[in-house]
């Protein structure tokens, strides 16, 4: 039966048009959210949950063990095989949960914060919870059910900005934090469960547990070391500065998370299951990528780029001036935007090609050199452990274009070539936007001058892009034509043709 490309090409505009909708609410909620708490809070109980997030993290990562992963690049999906999935997950996550019980005090007395016990223990509830949805997540991914997993971030939003929030304003201090996690975590996965009517049967087939496990192990690498490359940052800043140091690289690390999540992950969900029928058809794949990073580069470019040149009024109006230290920190991140584009959409594919090894070493050596930029960095302060994060982004981008090729057969010419126009605009944009706000800062309050930025870069943007590079803004709008509404595509469509 020949490939019905034109279906797969439908299902994944649907998927993304989902995708886009869900992360602007929940990226658009949760900044709402953020900019409340962080001022309510200290900088000290952002730093405490920093640290407790940075391993809670790394117990959820190892309870999926892959798994997921599995189930959406399957041929052929059995319920035998979805619930030996889902059990395995059960059941690691399990005895992690138990064990971080035990070693709590440990935990709390080698970061010398006696008041991170508590805290532990509450968030050790998230890593079984996490587990009793990821299989079900997983199937809708599979089956495109991303307008089902839209209506369940909004559902897990309302209720942890709710909870955080109702205990921020009782005086809860970083307890407000752990109950906007807890109840978001609840709340999502009992909304899996309502969306996807699949229930796990008590069975586990050992003869399927090899071949899961033989590409889990890569993907729990992968998943593990790449969470893994901030939160290690986050520890070391932790145990080897002033907790509000941790504090101010958590913030700014969080506003690099929400361009992030608003840039790049409606397109990444849509890719993953899409990039996974597609792994037979290596040439169709390479061309998927590049249309891919052709609309990542489009809109993160700009939005991280010009985020670094607003940020010295941003963040005082936003968060507020005692989060000024983290200006420059912020900064630094925000170079981390190009080279991340490769590395998202690099995953996708790897694991569509079922080279999760590769993409494990990979990982590895992204972690290995983020922890030595940042061991050589601690002297120089937290900004500087920053902008190590950041190059590594760019040391490790070579590498990425060489797994490219071998998984796709794409040379480092033709992905450079889907990046370079908009890196060229949006590099122009910062520029122009920062001097602005450097003659505007003496003249008028900071949201006067970030909206006089936005307003002048985002129009400065799209003048450069559509005279300097209307050919590439043209093959754009032919992309994402599918997900507009019915009169919008008809007009581009005239105005692409012309």
């Amino acid at each position: 039966m020949a490939f019905d490309f034109t279906e797969l090409k439908q299902k994944t505009a649907r998927a993304f048009a989902w995708s886009l909708l869900r992360s602007a609410f929940e990226q658009g909620f949760a900044f709402v959210v953020f900019l409340v708490l962080a001022r309510l809070l200290a900088p000290d109980d952002f730093g405490l949950i920093a640290i407790a997030a940075a391993i809670i993290e790394l117990l959820r990562l190892l309870s999926w063990s892959g798994m997921p992963e599995v189930v959406i690049r399957a041929p052929h999906l059995s319920e035998e095989m979805a619930d030996t999935a889902f059990w395995t997950n059960v059941g690691v996550a399990l005895v992690l949960a138990g064990g971080t019980l035990l070693a709590v005090d440990g935990i709390a007395a080698a970061f010398g914060q006696p008041a991170l016990a508590p805290v532990m223990q509450a968030m050790a509830l998230i890593v079984v919870v996490s587990a009793l949805g990821g299989i079900h997540n997983a199937r809708l991914i599979r089956n495109f059910g991303h307008k089902a997993l839209a209506m369940r971030a909004l559902a897990a939003n309302l209720a942890g900005g709710v909870a955080g929030i109702s205990v921020a304003l009782a005086g809860g201090g970083v307890w407000a934090l752990v109950a906007q996690r807890l109840a978001a975590e609840v709340v999502q996965t009992l909304a899996m469960w309502v969306a996807l009517r699949w229930v796990p049967r008590l069975r586990f087939r050992p003869a399927e547990l090899p071949a899961m496990i033989r590409f889990g192990a890569g993907m729990t690498i992968t998943n593990v070391t790449n969470i893994m490359t901030v939160r290690v940052q986050e520890a070391l800043v932790g145990l080897h500065m002033p907790v509000a140091a941790t504090g101010y690289f958590r913030v700014a690390n969080r506003v690099i998370e929400l361009i992030t999540q608003m840039a790049f992950m409606p397109a990444h969900q849509a890719a993953l299951p899409s990039f996974a029928r597609l792994q037979d058809q290596r040439d169709d794949l390479g061309h998927a990528f590049l249309g891919a990073i052709r609309l990542g580069a489009l809109v993160a470019f700009p939005a991280f780029l010009g985020l670094a040149a607003a940020a010295p009024h941003l963040v005082p109006f936003a968060l507020g001036e005692q989060w000024r230290p983290s200006v420059p920190v912020l900064q630094a991140l925000a170079l981390i935007g190009v080279p991340l584009v490769v590395d998202l959409f690099l995953n996708p594919v790897l694991v569509a090609v079922g080279h999760s090894r590769s993409l494990a070493v990979y990982s590895v050596l992204k972690i290995a050199l983020a922890t030595a930029l940042t061991l050589a960095a601690l002297p120089f302060g937290v900004v500087a452990v920053a902008a190590g994060l950041a190059l590594r982004g760019w040391v490790m981008l070579p590498m990425a274009m060489m797994l490219l090729h071998r998984a796709c057969g794409l040379p480092r010419e033709a992905v450079l070539g889907a990046m370079w126009p908009p890196l060229l605009a949006a590099l122009s944009m910062a520029a122009a936007t920062y001097a602005l706000g450097q003659q505007l800062g003496a003249l008028m309050p900071d949201g006067a001058v970030v909206a006089t930025q936005v307003a002048f870069g985002a129009g400065l943007y799209v003048l450069l892009m559509l005279t300097a590079a209307r050919a590439f803004v043209l093959e754009s709008a032919r992309q994402v034509m599918p997900v507009m509404p019915v009169g919008m595509r008809e007009w581009v469509r005239r105005a692409v043709e012309r």
